[in-house]
């Protein structure tokens, strides 16, 4: 890179440099950041690159079952996510494009999956339509075995769902009326409006977003493990390696192999398809102007899917509360309390989720705050390397990051097997992303020429960051906190070689007790991780008051 001379601020690498060295305390915090990124993601990982043997990579690329499982774990990943992805496009375009009652009530319902494990959409597939299954055996009366390819598609369009609506109602809400206005002042009307106008300024977002629910799918551990039966996939054949036949080096072969479509996505979504997103330069839509909405005939039809949508989800999540306090349900539906007792209050587990999740929320919000105030207002070389680094966990299973620190501090001097400090580390890389990418767009709304006063006044960066850029990001860091807070209480995959007896999490729980046939006591679990989460989310809410909206989605 060549320097250029801009007046005030040259640009290239030699220039940069000379600007870090006068500022010892900013050179000081960038080495810092890159030794934590070496000794918690760049050393672990290349310590389980050098477990496998040649004979372990010749027995995964030629072994019928691991190309089985290879091939499963396409093709179920690639129904999941189109099923999640159009309902989730039909979903959000309703919320957003329709004037249709109810829409709160809609937002807050679609958004209760994301508040427990995905997993816990597979003991709900279970609890009703199982070998034994409330519908299929109580009520119909069937004999049908649901497990496998179907019943892993089902569960986790519903688990990822979510997810889904959540990115694509994002790509919706930045489109500009403007365009939809002029095209319809122009004659564009219905669906000819829809698909050159919206479903073309929409298109590199949903991809997007079909990319982010892939890496989820592809990564998920539970749901496989509880419905899939004989279909196998990587994260299940990774996990029966390791936990099943003790062939370490294997499963950490079949992790590796799950990085490859991960890691491809990953490039693609980040290299490709945000560079060519389409922008308007129109900047902000005009003061006044109404979204083009649907006509009463396509609102009542969007209402009925919501509708349809919800009660799914709700029946979802009903039945598992209803399994949480019933002495046995399909049979005796007597009021209990004993369920919840042993799942939540005894044991430990909701506890032990509770202080991990906190510390790595606040570890997370933090951290990426940090992250981001020197790769978007910081000029260093390896500002490239830093940015990539911070998201480079999103793309990784979490069975691989799980596998990982196992393998790269299971021995002195670095021992943290089986301790609270390992699980931490990898719920925090799974959820730095979030916070990173949360604090950068806080941060790309934060006018620098305040910063550029601080600092003309003689502050230093550490002293504008603490008493300008901080308070400014309050929003932000909230919602922050309250999503990687969610998500490292019910993430499963990561932590499922992290948990030892001492230290057992709720969403391992879960999963264990389902796979046990405890199916009440794995519900109550399920829901006292719910109230956990929701009681958070009110504590946030008081605190923020109308600064942040949890559901406005």
């Amino acid at each position: 890179m060549s320097e250029i001379d801009t007046g005030h601020e040259q640009t290239g690498w030699r220039s940069e440099l000379k600007l870090l060295l006068r500022e010892p305390p900013l050179l000081i915090s960038i080495l810092v950041v890159f030794a934590i990124f070496g000794f918690f993601i760049i050393y672990p990982f290349f310590k389980l690159l050098l477990v496998p043997t040649a004979a372990d990579w010749v027995k995964a690329l030629t072994g019928k079952e691991f190309i089985q499982a290879f091939t499963n774990t396409l093709l179920s990943s690639l129904a999941a996510t189109t099923a999640a992805i159009i309902i989730g496009f039909i979903f959000a375009y309703a919320i957003n494009y329709t004037d249709m009652p109810w829409k709160r009530f809609f937002q807050i319902v679609a958004l209760l999956p994301t508040m427990a494990p995905s997993v816990v959409s597979g003991l709900a597939f279970i609890m009703l339509f199982g070998r034994r299954g409330f519908i299929t055996w109580n009520l119909l009366h069937l004999k049908v075995d649901l497990y496998g390819p179907f019943g892993l598609w089902v569960v986790q369009t519903i688990a990822f769902f979510p997810l889904a609506y959540i990115t694509i109602s994002g790509v919706l809400k930045c489109i500009s009326p403007n365009l939809e206005l002029a095209a319809q002042n122009l004659g564009a009307k219905g669906w000819y409006l829809f698909k050159t106008v919206t479903l073309r300024l929409a298109t590199p977002g949903l991809a997007s977003a079909f990319l982010l629910v892939a890496i989820n799918s592809l990564a998920d551990f539970g749901n496989p493990m509880l419905v899939g039966g004989n279909y196998h996939v990587l994260a299940t054949e990774a996990y029966t390696q390791v936990v099943g036949a003790w062939d370490l080096p294997m499963g950490a072969t079949l992790s590796v192999f799950l990085v490859v479509p991960t890691v491809l996505v990953f490039f693609v979504q980040r290299y490709y398809l945000e560079k060519n997103s389409y922008v308007t330069v129109t900047g902000k839509p005009v003061a006044g102007l109404v979204r083009v909405t649907c006509g009463p005939v396509a609102t009542w039809c969007f209402f009925s899917f919501c509708l349809a949508l919800c009660s799914a989800i709700i029946l979802i999540m009903g039945v598992v509360l209803l399994f949480a306090f019933t002495e046995s349900f399909g049979t005796d539906y007597s009021f209990t309390m004993s369920h919840f007792v042993e799942g939540v209050l005894q044991g430990g587990v909701m506890k032990n989720s509770w202080i991990a999740a906190m510390s790595t929320a606040a570890i997370t919000t933090l951290f990426g705050i940090a992250l981001a105030f020197l790769t978007i207002r910081k000029r260093f070389p390896g500002r490239t390397l830093m940015d990539f680094l911070a998201m480079l966990p999103v793309s990784l299973p979490g069975t691989f990051i799980g596998l990982a620190l196992i393998m790269a501090f299971n021995n002195d001097p670095f021992s943290l097997t089986g301790t609270l400090w390992i699980i931490i580390i990898g719920m925090t890389l799974r959820q730095l992303p979030v916070g990173y990418r949360q604090a950068v767009s806080g941060l790309k709304q934060i006018d620098k020429s305040l910063e550029q006063a601080s600092t003309n006044l003689g502050a230093t960066s550490f002293g504008t960051f603490r008493h300008i850029v901080l308070p400014m990001l309050k929003n932000a860091l909230s919602v922050s906190f309250v999503y990687s807070f969610m998500k490292a209480m019910n993430t499963l995959s990561t932590v499922i070689f992290l948990v030892s007896p001492e230290w057992n999490l709720a969403s391992v729980n879960i999963m264990s007790l389902s796979d046990h046939g405890f199916l009440a006591t794995a519900s109550a679990t399920a829901v006292g991780m719910v109230l956990t989460i929701f009681i958070t989310f009110g504590v946030v809410k008081l605190i923020m008051r109308d600064q942040i909206n949890i559901f406005d989605l």
